[in-house]
């Protein structure tokens, strides 16, 4: 049977399954990793992050100073910590520091298929999708302002009256 549990609840007993060498596999939710994670369908494992700082590309479960629970992409590993982002956004996260990361995904299912975050697709599409960060950016931006034109276009005619 599975059960929505939010994640803030399953905390202490993920932290304790990673600190003695478990996995933890989890459904993602959310759109801020598209396309590599899909909403509710796509599933990750993760295992305890390494003492040693994490690496560009990792993609490290985090949890922010407001307690949210983030899983993201380090695009860069600085001195006072990680510049993360989700491959589905146009900002980042800094810094990003060690200790408040939980686990890190070693591997993805997405539906029967496994993906291993240490295969070479894998590598190559994170750092092609990296790489292309700024194309990305420009993209995105686009698409917002054009949502944004024509949903005032729609206002300004009245159509938004007609809209369920």
């Amino acid at each position: 049977m599975n059960k929505i549990v939010a994640i803030s609840e399953l905390h202490p007993l993920m932290a304790e399954t990673l600190q003695n060498d478990g996995k933890v596999i989890l459904t993602i939710t959310g759109t801020s990793m598209l396309p590599l994670l899909r909403h509710k369908k796509d599933r990750v494992c993760l295992i305890k992050p390494q003492e040693r700082p994490l690496k560009k590309y990792d993609l490290p479960l985090f949890v922010r100073e407001d307690g949210k629970y983030i899983l993201h992409r380090i695009v860069k590993v600085a001195r006072s910590g990680y510049v993360i982002a989700g491959d589905n956004q146009c900002v980042t996260e800094y810094p990003v520091r060690h200790a408040q990361v939980i686990g890190v995904v070693q591997g993805i299912w997405r539906g029967s298929r496994y993906i291993s975050c240490g295969g070479f697709l894998y590598r190559a599409y994170s750092i092609l999708w990296v790489s292309a960060y700024p194309l990305r950016r420009l993209y995105l931006r686009g698409k917002q302002f054009l949502h944004g034109a024509i949903r005032h276009l729609k206002y300004r005619n009245g159509d938004w009256k007609n809209e369920g």
